[in-house]
């Protein structure tokens, strides 16, 4: 019941504030978004972030130890695709207080060591036959991720990344098919 001198609200300004409220509410991504990321999103975060390390030292050490004008060409375009990627991660990361790895993981540290015992058309095969295996994985991982992730920003930097692999894995096939 109003008191005196009171009007009832507009059924305009009623549906506009019921829109703005609905709209708040049933948005998209709206929970997702606000949540913290899941265990699964953190572990993705931190093996993403592991495999951006591994693919900017494998990179570098491409310049050095290639033989082939095209593994080393690979192997720059490793650098500077996962250093930016790496980047967004340490950003996203820090919003979220997850602490990343400051080193690639151990399986990838022992791969780096082989590597580097390697030069010339060696090293262009193991390479190049390392890179294929390893983006086909992450492929793999960051597919997981979208599909089952929890976190929308989580899930974000996944798709983000995605097709920057994708077309690593590609080039790798191609280079692999220059050196052998």
């Amino acid at each position: 019941m109003l008191d005196r001198g009171e009007t009832m609200p507009s059924p305009k300004a009623v549906a506009v504030t019921v829109s703005v409220v609905a709209a708040a509410v049933l948005s998209p991504g709206t929970a997702l978004a606000a949540s913290s990321p899941s265990p699964q999103d953190i572990t993705w975060m931190k093996t993403s972030a592991a495999g951006d390390l591994f693919e900017i030292q494998g990179g570098r050490m491409a310049q050095t130890h290639a033989h082939s004008a095209a593994v080393k060409q690979f192997g720059a375009r490793l650098v500077a695709d996962h250093t930016k990627s790496l980047g967004s991660m340490k950003k996203l990361a820090a919003q979220m207080k997850v602490t990343l790895p400051t080193a690639p993981d151990s399986k990838e540290r022992a791969e780096l060591a082989r590597l580097s015992s390697l030069h010339g058309a060696a090293f262009d095969k193991q390479y190049v036959k390392t890179e294929i295996s390893d983006h086909k994985m992450d492929i793999s991982d960051a597919k997981k991720q979208i599909s089952t992730g929890s976190n929308r920003q989580v899930i974000n930097e996944a798709r983000k990344d995605l097709p920057v692999l994708q077309a690593h894995l590609k080039l790798a096939e191609q280079t692999q098919s220059k050196v052998g």
